[in-house]
């Protein structure tokens, strides 16, 4: 058995072991020095180089302001329409008739919008709106969620061609059907009722919510929701617990989509409801122009304006679910 390097069998130290070099160090010259800077931890410099670095990035290049640039026309572009309902539904008559016109108005007033409900019953034609939107939308959404999980985790004979085809149930255009729908409706005595729109809404609107939200739960891990099956819940029980809030983004694009769709419809209203008390917005404001005269542009643009605004509204209230909540309802 032998001993250590550098102790002798007594248990002492060899004195020759004392004299050996370290590594790094160079007999009788100390620590053996590296050419250059050296960069140590905590040094002022380089923390401020680092900070720098990462605080501006990457330097702004002619090309890529060129591409701000041009963005930035195309978003002008696209809004220069609103800009201009909002600022002529704020303008007085003497302003919107003026020439040359102004962009900018120079006096605000409400007065187009106190007028517009005096004159007309859009306040009528917003409430059924919003009744027929909501109760369309909570009926795309909850229908189409239930069907779209059911083709995806359910393995039943031909099950799979009902999605593969849901598709093109929407793309069918709408004045096709006309005509037999509007037979049906009059057939169940529903001439003149906004339940009639709620039906024809939810049935075209289910195809490409089914659709929509099929993709989206073909992209869900199932293994979430075996873990809490063999926890002990029910089918039921993992769909709403673990497969739903994995959903969000989906459930709201999908809603945001049938709110609009149904918000916004024209066809359908406006060749089903004949009475005035149950007309949407979309043929109340066709009906607006008919009343109204030739300079009553703030008026009308008063109601554009509030037919427009609930869906921006909507949409930003929305949006960082859209774009923030893909990571929620996972497993923490």
């Amino acid at each position: 058995m032998g001993a250590a390097p550098g102790r002798r069998l007594d248990g002492a130290v060899d004195p020759a072991a004392r004299r050996r070099p370290r590594a790094g160090v160079a007999p009788g010259r100390g620590p053996v020095r590296l050419r250059g800077p050296r960069l140590e931890v905590g040094q002022p410099g380089v923390e401020a180089r680092g900070m720098k670095t990462l605080r501006h990035g990457r330097p702004l290049r002619p090309g890529r302001v060129l591409q701000y640039a041009a963005l930035a026309a195309v978003v002008l572009i696209a809004d220069l329409p609103l800009l201009w309902i909002l600022f002529t539904a704020v303008k007085p008559d003497e302003e919107i008739i003026s020439y040359p016109p102004t962009f900018l108005p120079h006096t605000l007033t409400l007065d187009n919008f106190r007028t517009l409900f005096e004159i007309s019953s859009f306040g009528t034609y917003l409430t059924n709106s919003l009744i027929v939107a909501a109760v369309s939308t909570l009926l795309v959404v909850g229908l189409g969620t239930c069907a779209a999980y059911a083709l995806v985790r359910f393995r039943i004979p031909g099950l799979r061609w009902i999605g593969e085809l849901s598709l093109f149930a929407y793309l069918v255009p709408p004045i096709l059907v006309l005509v037999p729908v509007s037979q049906l409706v009059a057939r169940f005595g529903l001439a003149n009722n906004l339940a009639a729109l709620v039906v024809i809404y939810t049935a075209t609107l289910l195809p490409f919510a089914l659709w929509t939200l099929r993709s989206y739960f073909h992209g869900l891990t199932v293994e979430l929701e075996d873990a809490a099956m063999v926890d002990g819940c029910t089918r039921f029980g993992a769909f709403v617990r673990v497969v739903l809030p994995q959903s969000v983004p989906g459930l709201i694009a999908t809603a945001v989509f049938a709110f609009n769709a149904a918000w916004s419809e024209y066809l359908f209203a406006s060749t089903l409801m004949a009475e005035p008390d149950k007309l949407t917005l979309s043929p109340g404001l066709s009906l607006l122009m008919d009343q109204t005269s030739v300079y009553s542009w703030g008026v009308l643009m008063a109601a554009a304006l509030i037919v427009v605004a609930p869906v921006l509204v909507l949409f930003v209230i929305v949006q960082k679910f859209l774009v923030g909540g893909i990571g929620q309802g996972a497993v923490k």
